[in-house]
């Protein structure tokens, strides 16, 4: 159609020249000594425009021959190119199935031409991580740094998490130190630190990033108060030696006031404090958490901490029995305390009560250790075998049968 309506222009123009020039149709003259041209002009305005047409078409030739070189390199870099995107994403295809091998290989072969290097690299750096060849993971790390350094966040980011992949908690905790400097309120990082902190028992670290974690949301308040109440029993069970009191109360000052009430907590915090003989203050901690809720630990500790007003404490234990007469660590707790006010025929009632209601180790030690206060060496000698009896479950290889024997030896009598 449009050549059709070129063809009707080109007859009208040639119709309206050829009219107007039948009564004029002019001529051109061209000399240049020793010659002459001489035409009509209805004849040189054909040869001129066919000229002009002549030259543009050579024009074009003789360009296109000279760009040859440049269209075939285009054509090529446009062919590897498309073969490098194929290349990517065949690779990254293959590392999801978790073909590593060739994972790696096809991520490799697209480099040379790929308009996204970075991306190659650190999937071939995963792929190497997951094949546990760390040196090529960290040589893949360092070409996708120097390949693309505006991207090092997300380079950083990458080698963190194969770092925790890998359980090089250090290097992790080094580099996520470095991001969170970047990105403070960044999701997964703060999570990853959780991680690392864990690994590392590095639980006084954990407890500082627990206010970034509710501020900016990183996991739920469950998942928070539980890794919260972790922390501090962790650092509260850290192992003190004798005279290390200040660094006691600091680690029980820095455990929240909601979490101080919790039995677990106090009850580690008090089993230090006896062993630093600080018994009136345990005592006092552990009276208060038991009249808010009574805890089997707790009871246990408070038959350990012997006040100075031991008769007082005897006192509260007996009346807490009368709420629960039942209640076997109750009237162990109370049995040993019976002991510390040298009440022998009550604490051997307390105790022989406990066994009959749930026979422990404990309780046979306490049984045996007074049996030797109250000059019954058998007797003693039998709550030491069933104690031990009690604490394994399996046949022991010395039976404590005869009993004869050493009941002599305990009583000087051999």
């Amino acid at each position: 159609m449009k050549t059709l309506i070129f063809l009707v222009v080109v007859l009208v123009i040639a119709i309206a020249v050829t009219m107007f020039a039948e009564g004029d149709p002019g001529y051109v003259l061209i000399a240049r000594s020793p010659w002459s041209i001489e035409m009509s002009l209805l004849v040189f305005v054909p040869l001129l425009i066919f000229g002009f047409g002549a030259l543009y078409a050579l024009g074009r030739l003789i360009r296109r021959l000279w760009l040859i070189p440049q269209s075939m390199a285009g054509w090529r870099l446009n062919r590897s190119t498309k073969k490098a995107r194929a290349s990517l994403t065949q690779g990254l295809l293959l590392l999801a199935e978790g073909n590593w091998v060739k994972a790696q290989n096809q991520l490799i072969t697209g480099l040379p031409h790929s308009d996204g290097p970075i991306i190659n690299y650190l999937g071939a750096a995963c792929a190497s991580q997951a094949l546990g060849d760390t040196e090529k993971r960290d040589e893949y790390v360092g070409a996708a740094q120097k390949a693309s350094p505006q991207n090092s966040f997300a380079i950083a980011m990458t080698q963190a998490h194969l770092y925790s992949w890998t359980q090089q908690h250090e290097q992790a905790l080094a580099t996520l130190t470095e991001l969170r400097t970047q990105q403070p309120k960044h999701n997964y990082i703060l999570r990853l630190l959780v991680q690392t902190y864990r690994a590392l028992n590095d639980w006084a670290s954990l407890a500082e990033l627990l206010p970034d974690l509710r501020r900016f949301k990183v996991l739920g308040s469950d998942a928070i108060d539980a890794l919260e109440l972790q922390a501090h029993r962790e650092l509260l069970m850290m192992s003190l030696p004798s005279g290390s009191l200040e660094v006691l109360n600091r680690a029980w000052q820095a455990v929240p006031k909601t979490l101080r009430r919790y039995p677990k907590l106090i009850a580690i915090y008090c089993d230090h404090l006896i062993k630093q003989d600080k018994m009136n203050e345990a005592e006092s901690l552990l009276r208060e958490a038991i009249v808010r809720e009574s805890d089997e630990e707790l009871l246990e500790l408070y038959g350990r901490a012997h006040s100075d007003d031991i008769a007082k404490q005897l006192e509260t234990a007996e009346n807490w029995l009368v709420s629960q007469p039942e209640d076997p660590q109750l009237l162990l707790t109370v049995g040993r305390l019976s002991v510390c006010n040298e009440l022998w025929g009550k604490a051997r009632s307390y105790l022989e009560s406990s066994i009959k209601r749930q026979p422990t180790a404990h309780t046979y030690q306490e049984l045996g250790a007074l049996m030797e206060r109250l000059g019954e060496p058998e007797k003693a000698l039998d709550y030491y075998r069933r104690g031990l009896e009690a604490l394994s479950t399996i046949t022991p290889i010395i039976a404590l049968t005869d009993v004869k024997p050493a009941a002599r030896r305990l009583t000087g009598t051999d």
